[in-house]
């Protein structure tokens, strides 16, 4: 069982993001108690190996299978930003919206993307890199201080907060586990929710509980998921 935390933002890149690296946790917190709030970045418009599909086509089906995972999960709600897929980049206006979310929400604990990653960067996706990059400057200072973006706490009513707590998953550098033996069968039900990112569901849960089994040795857990923990 994990910490309780009151509330947690999941900030991901791309709808499936999540439901790949940590679900099974997603799960555990909400069964502990912890509201939970995704916010997806883009929509994943080209996530397909259709030369001819319709991209707007592609994120509606995409968005409604983050919502379909989610119910499976508990997530309390689902904030899509459709910033364009394969187009993020490190600018004010995204920090901007990440903080526009995180004071809005106001959460205890964050989940995200791993920046830094020793592996070789071509088995990683540009956007992921991204993502883990600005949530973390919008959690700490720009979230925190009332210098930036002050138009939010002006206009919107947004007051400066800080998270405690922040996890990042697909990270190469872990040292916290959450057991996710009791949650591992939602976490495939919400990862096959994305029917149209599977092919073999069959190779797909069996790859996943082998990554959970041997993560889960490293913890002494039957199944687990890992990430970095930052705290403030």
């Amino acid at each position: 069982m994990p910490e309780t935390f009151s509330h947690c933002l999941v900030i991901i890149a791309h709808p499936d993001d999540a439901e790949s690296w940590c679900a099974g946790t997603v799960a555990a917190l909400a069964d502990a108690g912890t509201q939970i709030t995704y916010v997806v970045c883009t929509s994943g418009e080209k996530g397909t190996p259709d030369p001819n599909a319709d991209p707007a086509a592609i994120a509606r089906q995409r968005e409604a299978e983050q919502r379909a995972a989610c119910r499976q999960l508990g997530v309390a709600e689902v904030v899509f930003l459709r910033y364009p897929d394969g187009g993020l980049e490190d600018t004010s206006t995204f920090r901007g919206e990440l903080v526009r979310q995180i004071r809005r929400y106001r959460p205890s604990l964050c989940l995200t993307h791993d920046p830094v990653y020793p592996w070789p960067l071509y088995t990683v996706h540009r956007d992921h890199r991204i993502t883990g990059r600005v949530a973390l400057d919008a959690l700490y200072p720009f979230a925190r201080d009332p210098q930036h973006y002050p138009e939010q706490i002006q206009t919107e009513g947004l007051q400066p907060h800080i998270t405690p707590e922040v996890w990042l998953f697909a990270t190469s550098q872990p040292d916290h586990y959450v057991d996710i033996s009791a949650t591992f069968s939602r976490k495939i039900a919400a990862r096959l929710a994305h029917a149209s990112q599977t092919g073999d569901a069959q190779a797909l849960e069996a790859a996943f509980l082998r990554r959970a089994e041997e993560t889960g040795q490293e913890a002494g857990f039957a199944l687990a998921e890992s990430f970095k923990r930052l705290c403030l």
